[in-house]
């Protein structure tokens, strides 16, 4: 995902890097990560989310990291919400371990079985 940020064009790349960088951004395991999205995304989780999808990009690709986590906070102020909100949704449509964090690949559930005599 592209975007305008910190005056230049920039990509946001959710990849297993992406999700390294953003677990230990928030100090949780990939395990809980789910918990930081229960009721809503706070402000830091949303900063070391663009952070990390930064930083993943440019490190994959070799690009100079010009920027820290509060320079990406300060230029978060002149980010209007609707690009906020869809850049938390291109997240949430990313994979986890080949899993979906937004739940479209979810697992069938299991036909109920007869019971045996």
């Amino acid at each position: 995902m592209n975007i305008q940020l910190g005056g230049k064009k920039r990509t946001l790349h959710f990849s297993m890097n992406f999700w390294v960088e953003f677990t230990e951004q928030l100090g949780v395991s990939l395990t809980d990560i789910g918990d930081v999205f229960n009721g809503g995304m706070s402000l830091s989780g949303i900063r070391a989310l663009i952070y990390s999808a930064l930083r993943a990009n440019d490190l994959e690709q070799g690009n100079r990291v010009d920027y820290t986590l509060y320079s990406v906070g300060n230029w978060l102020e002149d980010l209007e919400a609707e690009k906020i909100n869809e850049i938390v949704e291109a997240m949430m449509q990313s994979k986890i371990l080949g899993n979906s964090l937004g739940g479209s690949n979810e697992p069938k559930k299991p036909k109920p079985q007869k019971a045996q005599n």
